[in-house]
């Protein structure tokens, strides 16, 4: 049984009430959905936090599933997530602007690997860097791309390409 079916009938279990059944869900994508939260946010923290909540709100919104591709639909509800935190994120920094004493540095990250793929990814604007994690690391089909972001599936193979072109550039520099 493939990883979509299998996370269908996750979801309708959880809907009938075995909360348990989110482990399914939880085992099949949270590196996914970690993957692209942390890709949106730029932000380890934060990135749990969306894959925490998210996981929240497949549980309170499961019913609302009306069928259709249940791994575009948890996505979906990934990037709402972290948008809204980087939404909170963004008042918070503008209302500690005035009262910020000392400079606090960002944990260091040992993992190279890790931060050059954000760096490479870093030329990208935020749409792009969604399309090609989507793309590349969940290999979602463009149909699914672009029924997360929101736009046509020739706008999602375009700008995926777009972006391919400009990393393409950026490694060889």
């Amino acid at each position: 049984m493939n990883s979509e079916k299998i996370c269908e009938e996750a979801l309708a279990e959880i809907a009938e009430g075995n909360t348990n059944a989110l482990s399914v869900i939880y085992d099949k994508m949270s590196r996914s959905i970690f993957a692209l939260a942390y890709t949106l946010t730029c932000n380890y923290c934060d990135a749990e936090d969306v894959l925490q909540n998210t996981m929240i709100d497949i549980t309170r919104s499961c019913r609302e599933y009306r069928g259709g591709n249940v791994t575009a639909w948890i996505m979906t509800i990934t990037r709402n997530n972290a948008m809204d935190i980087i939404r909170k994120r963004k008042a918070r920094a503008e209302l500690a602007l005035d009262e910020i004493s000392e400079n606090t540095e960002a944990e260091p990250r040992d993992d190279f690997f890790i931060m050059e793929t954000m760096d490479m990814l870093n030329v990208l604007d935020l749409e792009e860097k969604q399309i090609v994690l989507m793309r590349l690391y969940k290999e979602m089909p463009y149909r699914e791309i672009a029924e997360v972001l929101g736009i046509k599936i020739f706008a999602a193979q375009k700008r995926y390409q777009r972006a391919m072109k400009k990393l393409k550039k950026y490694n060889k520099e």
